[in-house]
């Protein structure tokens, strides 16, 4: 059997088992399986990196007719339980609420489609955490995060987020750094 007609097949296999649009998705057949995404989390800080990582699950949505959940993470102050009416408390109020702002506005200022985006959220706590916990109840199939390269000292000190998220994420982790050979080709 031809992998055109094993990937017809699935498709309605697909369909028939009330995925709808299956049967118009995009699969890529690999020897032993199938490559099927239909949901992106794209963690960003609105960073140079992490604005090009959105481009790439820009490319990879479009490819695969998937969708993609913007995440951003507000890191709290550390304050002790006393001060919940602390102006730093307020604070944080205020960054979750110009993070949800700013979240908005990114597909028109990176020149991503908003037909891809499935929604934005903004989430308080570790980033590490709170992106790897986003995949896991929003079942995602795939994270696309950025890495700024940090190496050494620095790298000893701060950590890294997304080596974190890559050692804890349930679903596969695409990893886009700053400086390296590009892959995404412009219209």
């Amino acid at each position: 059997m031809k992998t055109s007609t094993k990937r017809i097949e699935l498709s309605k296999k697909r369909a028939a088992n009330g995925d709808p649009g299956a049967e118009s998705r995009p699969t890529v057949m690999a020897s032993e399986g199938r490559l099927e995404l239909r949901s992106i989390l794209v963690p960003v800080d609105f960073s140079r990196p992490s604005l090009k990582a959105l481009k790439y699950a820009a490319a990879f949505a479009e490819r695969f007719d998937a969708k993609i959940t913007l995440l951003h993470v507000v890191e709290p102050l550390g304050l002790p339980d006393f001060a919940a009416t602390s102006p730093l408390v307020i604070e944080n109020e205020k960054l979750v609420r110009m993070a949800e702002d700013k979240l908005r506005g990114l597909p028109d200022r990176c020149d991503v489609s908003k037909a891809i985006l499935e929604k934005t959220l903004v989430r308080t706590g570790k980033a590490y955490h709170e992106i790897v916990e986003a995949a896991r109840t929003l079942k995602v199939d795939l994270i696309i995060i950025a890495t700024n390269g940090n190496t050494g000292i620095k790298h000893m000190l701060l950590g890294s987020t997304t080596e974190r998220v890559v050692r804890h994420a349930r679903c596969p982790v695409f990893v886009v750094r700053e400086e390296e050979r590009e892959i995404l080709q412009t219209k």
